[in-house]
């Protein structure tokens, strides 16, 4: 099998490395840039700390600070038409997911003239996006690696997802400063949303050697580190999840995500179940369903997650696997189950139907019809066991509080 690793993003971290905002904004010959970012991460001491540190490298700043907790849309395409009004030649996002999604969204329909619904799907445009700087104040999503723009279409309540090479961002800056603000609790979402991109990586049919070792080791370190990030001030810990974080959407990036992303994105458009918590409630299931065909695997991937496989069976193992993850929430305060509120019982068939497009569909998901699928209808999805939609409300009701 042929396989390809591409990551052309430069990427800077470590104690200090935002004030490298304005060289890395002059190095890509922004003139005029777009900071996007939320009203919380606006209000941030660091946030005016870069946006002095643009300013100085004679940059012309304009501002967007109206990012809720999903990009949408309807912010993408305004921004859009206003970066091409207003001349600005980059864009700088400061903020968690939602915020670069929507930066680079900007990016994508400013330079390609149409609407950011019309770019979802996998290269469904042609024209390279503007250059992008992006610096998360979570660590979570790494979208500052990735060339996947992941959106909500609030007309029809669904999540969509688009992207190619032409939107990886320039640089992302990694710089722990930037999770100060950020409270416990909140920490604990964007860190297990990591978490599941390290292990889907990891357990997908079109990984390689390469997207393999990038994966484990970020398992490894957000595991290791995840709870004194979260329960503690600890700034060494906070900057290892920053970097494991990036790591595992270089994994993702390469290998592609699998079953927990497809059976959540259902959920998060028509039952607006926030995308942590719908892949990471996920996650131990997943991580149990892939294993069973993967044996070579079992044994690398637990002792990432600190189990220790001696004397255990494969089946225990894997059991083991899943366990140490559902301790790790408790111990963070991230929830193991869907409650009825956010997944009503009588809507879980339906969720596993929608699922079937996978993750990748793009546009396409919109017309999709799922009452035609069946219980062996298998789930687009590149992850290395295949899922049938049976298979799917199986796991989603095991999911169940």
């Amino acid at each position: 099998m042929i396989t390809t690793f591409y990551m052309p993003t430069r990427i800077v971290a470590g104690a200090g490395a935002l004030a490298t905002v304005g060289m890395l904004a002059r190095e890509l010959k922004m003139t005029r840039v777009l900071v996007v970012s939320d009203p919380v991460i606006s209000a941030q001491p660091f946030h005016a700390d870069a946006l002095a540190a643009l300013a100085e490298a004679g940059m012309a700043v304009a501002r967007f600070d109206e990012c809720g907790i999903d990009a949408r849309c309807s912010h993408i395409d305004a921004q859009g038409e206003r970066v091409r009004r207003e001349g600005i030649d980059g864009v700088v996002c400061i903020g968690g997911g939602s915020v670069m999604c929507t930066g680079k969204g900007t990016a994508i329909v400013a330079t390609n003239h149409k609407p950011m619904r019309d770019c979802t799907g996998v290269g469904r445009f042609d024209r390279r996006a503007l250059p992008m700087i992006m610096v998360p104040t979570t660590a979570g999503s790494g979208s500052e690696v990735s060339q996947w723009t992941i959106v909500k279409d609030e007309e029809r309540h669904l999540k969509l997802l688009g992207g190619g090479p032409l939107s990886f961002p320039d640089a992302a800056i990694l710089d722990a400063v930037t999770l100060r603000s950020l409270p416990m609790h909140v920490a604990a979402l964007p860190a297990v949303d990591a978490l599941t991109h390290g292990v889907e990586a990891y357990v997908s049919a079109i990984g390689s050697a390469l997207t393999d070792a990038v994966a484990l080791e970020a398992v490894r370190l957000q595991y290791r580190s995840l709870r004194a990030s979260i329960n503690s001030d600890d700034e060494r810990a906070r900057q290892d999840n920053l970097v494991a974080s990036c790591m595992a959407n270089v994994a993702c990036g390469n290998a592609r995500l699998g079953h927990g992303h497809a059976l959540s994105l259902p959920m998060e458009g028509h039952l607006d179940l926030p995308h942590p918590i719908g892949v990471g409630v996920l996650l131990p299931q997943v991580i149990a369903f892939n294993l069973a065909v993967l044996p070579d695997k079992v044994r690398p991937l637990a002792e990432a997650l600190e189990v220790d496989p001696a004397g255990l069976t494969r089946d225990e193992t894997i059991a083991a696997c899943a366990a140490n993850i559902r301790a790790l929430y408790a111990d963070i305060g991230f929830p193991d189950r869907f409650t009825p509120d956010q997944v009503p019982p009588g809507r879980v068939r339906e969720m596993a139907e929608r699922a079937v497009p996978g993750l990748y569909a793009g546009i396409a998901a919109a017309t999709f019809d799922h009452t035609t699928v069946g219980d062996r209808t298998v789930i687009a999805c590149p992850s290395a066991r295949k899922m049938t939609v049976r298979q799917a409300q199986t796991m989603l009701e095991t999911c169940l509080a």
